[in-house]
C-alpha cells in the first residue's frame, strides 16, 4: 500500500532526542529540548516509497517558546529532512541551534530506514549534542511489522540507549506502538514507552495517541498527545519546591504542513507542555521543499 506520510525521523520526532538531567535521566520534556520545537509527523516511519523522479525534502525553520516558574524562553533554528539512497532506503538527517535554560548548543541526528520485506521494515539512529541539555550521544533501533492483506496495520518496536554529558547520567527506554492507515485520507497511532534511568533506576510509564490528516501535495494536519511519568527535571530547569523525582507530565502538539506549489510550501505548529513545575508554549515554522 502507498502510505500517506513520507517519513518520520528516528530521533527526532516521535523518538526524538533527550538531554542530561540534574540527578539522571530521560524525560518527555528533555526530549522536546533536543529536538526543535518544530511538532513532527507523528506516525512510525513507513518503509520508503518515493514519486518517479522525486528523492526528499528539507524543512528549514525556527521555533520560540515561552516558559514559566522563572525560566527562561527558548529560540531554535534547525535544518532537517530526508533522501532516498536507493528504493528502499531513507537517509534522514537533522540539525538544530537551540537556546534553552540560558545555553545554546548544536544537536545533530542520522537515521536510516531501510525495507526487509514486503511486511518488514527497520530504523537505526544516532545523535550527539554540545550542550548540557543535549544528550552526549543517543542511539535508537526499531523494528516495524505491516498486518492484513492491505497492510494497513503497522506495529513497532523500538530501543533507546542515551547518556548525558555529565558522563554519570543514562536512559534505556523501549517504545511500543500500533499505527493505522486508512484509505480515507487519515492515520492514527498509540503506543506506551517505559523508561528507565539511571544512576537511581527510575522507572517511567507513557502513553500517547496521535492523528494524522491530509494527502501528500496538498497539506497534512497532525495533533499529538503524551502523557506519564517522568523521572527528573532536565538540566537547567529552575523547580521551586519538591524534590523533583517522579512527577507526572503532558504533552500537546499540533502542525499544519500546507504545499503552496508542487514542490515547496510551508509548516506552522504550536506546542503546550506543562509538569507540576512549570509550563511551556511554543509557536514554530517552516519553509519545506521538495527534490
Amino acid at each position: 500500500m502507498k502510505h500517506l506520510l513520507t517519513i518520520a525521523v528516528l530521533g527526532l520526532g516521535t523518538a526524538s532526542l533527550s538531554m542530561p538531567v540534574t540527578t539522571s535521566a530521560q524525560t518527555v520534556e528533555s526530549e522536546a529540548a533536543a529536538s526543535t520545537t518544530t511538532a513532527p509527523e507523528t506516525a512510525p516511519a513507513p518503509a520508503p516509497e518515493f514519486e518517479p523522479g522525486r528523492r526528499g525534502r528539507v524543512d528549514v525553520g525556527m521555533g520560540y517558546s515561552t516558559l514559566t516558574g522563572g525560566n527562561s524562553n527558548w529560540n531554535d533554528q534547525f535544518v532537517r529532512g530526508h533522501i532516498g539512497l536507493k528504493p528502499g532506503t531513507t537517509l534522514n538527517w537533522d540539525l538544530s541551534s537551540q537556546r534553552h535554560f540560558d545555553e545554546r548548543g548544536t544537536v545533530g541526528a542520522l537515521s536510516l530506514t531501510h525495507t526487509l520485506s514486503p511486511w518488514w521494515y527497520m530504523s537505526v539512529g544516532a545523535s550527539a549534542g554540545s550542550a548540557d541539555f543535549q544528550n552526549k550521544y543517543r542511539g535508537d533501533i526499531a523494528i516495524y511489522r505491516k498486518w492484513t492483506d492491505t497492510q494497513q496495520w503497522v506495529s513497532g518496536l523500538a530501543l533507546m540507549k542515551s547518556a548525558s554529558r555529565d558522563g554519570v547520567h543514562r536512559d534505556t527506554g523501549i517504545t511500543a506502538s500500533v499505527a493505522y492507515y486508512s484509505t480515507n485520507a487519515w492515520v492514527a497511532e498509540g503506543g506506551v514507552v517505559y523508561n528507565k534511568s539511571n544512576p537511581g533506576a527510575v522507572d517511567g510509564f507513557r502513553g500517547f495517541a496521535a492523528l494524522t490528516l491530509g494527502t501528500e501535495k496538498q497539506h497534512y494536519f497532525t495533533a499529538r498527545i503524551d502523557h506519564g511519568k517522568e523521572g527528573y527535571l532536565p538540566t537547567g530547569a529552575i523547580a521551586d519546591s519538591g524534590n523533583h523525582v517522579g512527577f507526572q507530565s503532558t504533552e500537546v502538539s499540533l502542525q499544519w504542513r500546507q504545499w503552496l506549489a508542487k514542490d515547496w510550501g510551508y509548516i506552522v505548529g504550536g506546542q503546550f507542555y506543562r509538569n507540576p513545575y512549570y509550563n511551556r508554549k511554543g509557536l514554530s515554522a517552516a519553509l519545506f521543499f521538495d527534490f
